[in-house]
């Protein structure tokens, strides 16, 4: 039972309840949390009711949502058919609305609604149907997924569609116990979809919810805490809206998007909940009362959740190479056709069975020395390509033929760039380098026994629609711009001839600025006068 302080808590006013939320950091029972924070059946049916009436009215029009009880104005939905955004259609099978469903929240999941809207356009274009996904091949989702990041949310789809297919008959379950025996499908994902597809009263919690939670009780704490996990569940179970549970889990979350905001940019002022809000009602009284939103300690809506400090990403360095394979004879300045060399990431961990430029991490003491980077570069380079000492590489010794007539051309460096990953600040150290020689072109499949990984040379029309990875796709971009400043310094020298000249610039021995013409000139003195 919980403690009798506990209990007045409860009855209090919203503005004092606040109060009674510190020390709910430790891991303590989750029945005297649930009893601390309950909330009222007044409150349940204050929040229901208005937190629907406002879904209503402003709910965002996604094409994996459907709401018969909408009240958007006409303006608000000829604005969404603007942008190619309609609601999935009501006479949809149920089976393909879970799909729909389904494939939005695999994609939402660190990702923001409306990129991920964008997305999914194209995804149910391509495969509008589970049995269409299980058929396609991981490059091809890959490829598709291309920019949206966290690489193992594409994965988790073609294999959640393969096992729907070949070990659910191609139908989906309709409860989320059920829902989670699909490859990637926890707890959050499986009661979105029960509710929103199957009208199960699941309710769902994820980042925006806990901040709703979090504010409406003036809950403080580590929201991270198993007890805390527990709390939130328990909290978004008691409001959830037996009539319309997907309506109301969407209601929450959308309210935790776009008005229940972090930091600083709460519009408390819009939100249909505010006056249930225990950490709205103790900042208005604060207020009220001449208190300074300022101060130390003051009661603020933002205090809540209470902010963790993140674990720093870790850092790492790598070498990273754009190679190139010149045809023969063809000059390393300029070339006109071209293969890249890109190389498969191994099937488990970071970016899994993705493809990217020649890469590897480097110790401290290789980072800081460009000789010892390009000498490991090398060498890995030599065991991936199965040839000997790259001629005119770090590791060749002297100019002659080395690697079976494979020899380095031209190299030089493009810089560094730093990419971030949710756990990982890399800092990719970049080079091009140039071959030339014997190689199949081919494209060659791991190599287990020989410990080398699958590669292709992508000719250099096709890099662009290769469904990169934004990390590549940075990488790639270096490249390219270094190739048009070089190419732009040609052509800018081609075209301030000596014959283009003014007789007056040519005799000072130079060449005219830009707007240095008699006409730019003339304009001038007019102004002037």
């Amino acid at each position: 039972m919980a403690p009798k302080r506990a209990e007045k808590s409860l009855k209090a006013p919203a503005a004092k309840r606040a109060k009674a939320s510190k020390g709910t950091g430790d891991d303590g029972d989750i029945e005297e949390l649930a009893g601390r924070f309950n909330f009222e059946a007044a409150e349940v049916a204050q929040v229901r009711s208005g937190l629907l009436a406002w879904y209503d009215a402003n709910h965002r029009i996604l094409p994996w949502r459907r709401n018969p009880r909408s009240r958007l104005p006409a303006e608000a939905v000829a604005a969404a058919a603007a942008k190619g955004f309609h609601p999935a259609p009501a006479d949809l099978p149920q089976n393909e609305f879970i799909y729909y469903v389904w494939v939005c929240e695999i994609m939402s999941q660190q990702t923001q609604v409306s990129r991920a809207a964008e997305y999914f356009r194209r995804w149910v274009a391509k495969w509008p149907t589970v049995q269409a996904l299980a058929a396609a091949s991981q490059e091809e989702v890959n490829e598709l997924w291309a920019g949206l990041g966290y690489y193992r949310r594409a994965r988790y789809l073609l294999d959640g569609a393969k096992h729907i297919v070949g070990q659910l008959g191609g139908s989906f379950p309709t409860t989320a116990k059920e829902l989670q025996c699909i490859p990637g499908v926890g707890a959050y994902t499986s009661a979105a979809i029960a509710s929103c597809a199957c009208g199960e009263h699941a309710a769902v919690v994820d980042g925006n919810v806990i901040r709703v939670l979090a504010r409406l009780r003036a809950i403080d704490g580590d929201p991270r805490s198993a007890a805390m996990t527990k709390l939130w569940a328990e909290l978004a179970q008691q409001l959830l809206d037996p009539e319309r549970p997907g309506d109301f889990n969407q209601a929450v979350m959308e309210l935790g998007a776009t008005v229940c905001l972090p930091n600083a940019e709460p519009r408390c002022g819009e939100c249909p909940a505010s006056a249930a809000c225990a950490a709205y009602q103790a900042q208005r009284c604060h207020v009220t009362e001449g208190g300074d939103l300022a101060a130390e300690g003051a009661p603020r809506v933002t205090n809540y959740p209470t902010k963790v400090e993140k674990a720093e990403k870790r850092e790492e360095t790598v070498a990273v190479a754009v190679v190139q394979l010149a045809p023969p004879g063809a000059s390393p300045a300029d070339l006109p056709a071209t293969h890249f060399l890109l190389v498969q990431r191994p099937p488990a961990g970071l970016l899994a069975g993705l493809w990217q430029f020649p890469l590897l991490q480097l110790a401290s003491e290789a980072a800081e020395s460009t000789v010892r980077q390009q000498q490991q570069m090398d060498e890995y380079l030599e065991g991936l390509l199965g040839v000997g000492p790259l001629a005119g590489g770090s590791s060749s010794s002297g100019g002659g033929g080395g690697g079976g007539g494979v020899k380095i051309v031209d190299r030089r460096s493009l810089g560094q760039a730093v990419h971030v990953f949710s756990h990982i600040r890399m800092t990719m150290k970049v080079e091009r380098i140039v071959l030339q020689g014997e190689l199949d072109t081919a494209a060659h499949g791991a190599d287990e026994a020989a410990g080398r990984l699958a590669l292709q040379w992508v000719p250099g029309g096709e890099m662009e629609g290769k469904g990169l990875t934004s990390g590549v796709k940075k990488v790639f971009k270096m490249f390219t711009d270094a190739r048009t400043k070089a190419s732009g310094k040609q052509s800018i020298t081609n075209y301030f001839k000596p014959k283009a000249a003014s007789a007056a610039t040519a005799a000072a021995g130079r060449e005219p600025a830009e707007g240095d013409t008699a006409a730019a000139r003339g304009a001038r003195r007019a102004r002037k006068k």
